[in-house]
């Protein structure tokens, strides 16, 4: 319709005219490109929020895994350094035995932790990382990857270390065969329930076994440092989201 008068304007030779459909067409496209940019602009602004809520509850659990992580690494260094008290006085007190038998189950474990986020993990592979308008919060973010990337080398490290003492560490003792390493088994631990046997004075007399104590109360005081340094990060980022406002 706009074609056809345009076309009987140009022949009338009415330029006014001409100017004024001219116009309004012009007048049109960019009214329509506005709105096709404004319903763009408000999808991506309703899938920003999305992912920021998606992000919250992502390090609500990263927090909570990596505080029993945190937990458990403090609690063996404890343990441990409990356990290298009573080797060097000789003598095992009977409110240290709990802490001591806990050494002897799990001063070889580390708690692992399931630190990254998915969303996060998803955005950035998929390219879209810039949907967070936020830049600080993206920057929190990806510092945060790169700091677990460093601290799995540091992970594979303490790993791989312990493993060197773990032979002298565990000639030690004995598991009790009949009972499973559950939550309930490190119940019956506090309660002095026996899950281990060992030789306490062949322990004090072996300094490899020693030695094998010390180093693993080192690398749960390294793991320490490290998953505090993340707890840090972490608090940060769950900071900078409750205070995005996509």
């Amino acid at each position: 319709m706009i074609l056809r008068s345009v076309t009987q304007h140009v022949k009338d030779q009415n330029w006014f005219a001409v100017f004024l459909d001219f116009f309004i067409v012009v007048i049109g496209v960019f009214i329509g490109i506005q709105v096709a940019n404004w319903n763009a602009s408000q999808y991506e602004r309703r899938e920003e929020a999305a992912i920021i809520e998606r992000l919250r509850l992502d390090f609500e659990r990263i927090e909570q895994d990596a505080d029993r992580s945190l937990v458990f690494h403090q609690t063996m260094t404890e343990d441990l350094r409990t356990m290298l008290r009573s080797l060097r006085s000789g003598e095992l007190k009977d409110e240290d035995i709990s802490a001591f038998e806990q050494a002897l189950v799990l001063g070889p474990a580390f708690q692992t932790s399931a630190d990254r986020s998915g969303t996060f993990t998803e955005l950035m592979s998929s390219g879209r990382g810039n949907i967070l308008r936020d830049r600080d919060l993206l920057n929190l973010l990806v510092d945060y990857e790169d700091f677990l990337e460093r601290y799995a080398f540091a992970q594979k490290f303490y790993s791989e270390y312990s493993l060197l003492f773990t032979g002298a560490f565990r000639r030690g003792f004995n598991y009790n065969v009949d009972i499973e390493l559950t939550e309930e088994a490190f119940a019956l631990i506090e309660q002095g329930v026996p899950v281990v046997s060992y030789d306490f004075q062949a322990m004090v007399s072996d300094p490899d076994f020693y030695e094998a104590a010390e180093e693993l109360m080192f690398m749960h005081s390294g793991t320490i440092l490290w998953r505090k340094r993340i707890s840090d990060r972490i608090d940060v980022i769950q900071q900078s989201l409750a205070e995005s406002e996509p």
